[in-house]
């Protein structure tokens, strides 16, 4: 195949042709961080496909590469060539000899030499590399399952139940849940020194009735067959009911609580509102049981703080304040887990192959007859300084 042809240079060997891949990418991370809309009604599907064609590409460049290893001209001979040249007093059938003896090989006509590098094999291993990274990739993206679940103490979950889970994102081709287990939490350990997120102990009861008694900690997963299980944080609900003295209600929903990074005094957990006329936030200290509501109106802002009760109000100021009910939840995490030993695989082959292609340049040589001599271009100035001594012989 004719390898000087400016489409297939463009498509086979020039690194240019990576960064139309790049596009898609760089718009889906300024539409993530930046709220830049893009004019696709699934992104994601976007990427995919652009990935898709990434890795396709990557396999056509691996396999050039390879078939190309063991040819003696491995380089498009029109493309590369420096612009200095070297004029020499010796004609260009000693100047190929020279080269000849020093390992070049050259064309049929004379006019082009080149000597084998480990360059060339970095190359190859960078796209062999790539390949892996975006395909491996590209499957585990298409059979992902992820799936976020509020659950607390009492009655088994099934976690095999599409149902179960408060938010899911799922690959085209997502695994099944059939092998995930019942869960059933026993404990909850509120945040502490010893564990900053808190701790939540389950059992996990697999179909044949075995059971597992596990701790989840935050930012420790799991393993459960090809899933892995976590668990985020504490997550408390109290339903705040606040109303005027003369019975106008202003708020009477649930109010997520998150985990504060800084405790405010007693209080670990803080969740904000807004309801008719007002807004606030609920402050929480589950060791106890209090709880802290401030209730902002205008320029007025009421503190009342309380033991929770079900059956108990406060009057504060204007206001009148209680907690109906409070939800105690731990937001679990359940994951399809990805092939991250051969994405990193992938990425160990590619990056060495990188710094190979980077440390060891390519040795070319260009000649052309001259009425006294001949012309030299040369990738290397150390080719071109051993010409010269030759030609000083």
């Amino acid at each position: 195949m004719n390898t000087d042809n400016r489409l297939l240079r463009f498509i086979l060997t020039s690194p240019w042709s990576l960064c139309i891949f790049l596009v898609i990418p760089a718009l889906t991370i300024m539409s993530v961080k930046f709220h830049v809309r893009l004019p696709v009604a699934n992104p994601v599907q976007l990427l995919t496909g652009n990935n898709i064609c990434f890795a396709f590409f990557a396999a056509v460049r691996a396999v050039w590469y390879i078939f190309r290893m063991k040819s003696a001209i491995r380089y498009p001979r029109s493309s590369g060539r420096p612009d200095d040249s070297v004029a020499l007093r010796i004609p260009q059938s000693a100047a190929q000899q020279i080269l000849n003896n020093n390992g070049y090989t050259f064309s049929p006509d004379g006019s082009y030499g080149e000597k084998k590098d480990f360059g060339y094999l970095g190359s190859t291993l960078f796209y062999i590399g790539l390949f892996v990274l975006l395909s491996v990739g590209i499957w585990d993206n298409l059979h992902q399952f992820s799936g976020t679940l509020l659950d607390g103490m009492g009655p088994a979950t099934k976690l095999s139940r599409i149902q179960s889970y408060k938010r899911t994102n799922k690959g085209l081709f997502s695994a099944k849940l059939d092998s995930l287990p019942q869960l059933i939490i026993t404990r909850q350990t509120f945040p502490g020194d010893n564990l900053p997120k808190g701790a939540t102990d389950v059992s996990l009861l697999s179909e044949d009735g075995k059971e597992q008694k596990r701790i989840l900690i935050p930012g420790h997963p799991i393993r459960y067959g090809d899933f892995d299980i976590s668990m985020t944080r504490l997550v408390f609900e109290p339903h705040i009911v606040i109303k005027t003295k003369d019975g106008k209600m202003l708020f009477d929903e649930r109010v997520q609580l998150d985990p504060l990074v800084e405790k405010r005094g007693v209080y670990s957990f803080y969740g904000v509102f807004q309801g008719y006329g007002i807004g606030g936030g609920v402050y929480y200290n589950p060791e106890k049981s209090n709880l802290m509501v401030v209730v902002s109106r205008g320029d007025k802002k009421e503190v009342t703080e309380m033991v929770f009760q079900v059956d108990q109000q406060i009057a504060q100021g204007e206001f009148l304040i209680s907690c109906a009910k409070m939800g105690q939840w731990s937001e679990l995490h359940v994951l399809n887990r990805r092939h991250k030993g051969l994405l990193l695989l992938g990425g160990i082959i590619m990056a060495f192959g990188l710094l190979a292609r980077i440390v060891i340049r390519p040795r070319r040589v260009w000649l052309e007859g001259a009425a006294d001599g001949c012309m030299v271009w040369s990738s290397r100035k150390e080719t071109v300084k051993g010409l010269l001594l030759g030609d000083e012989g």
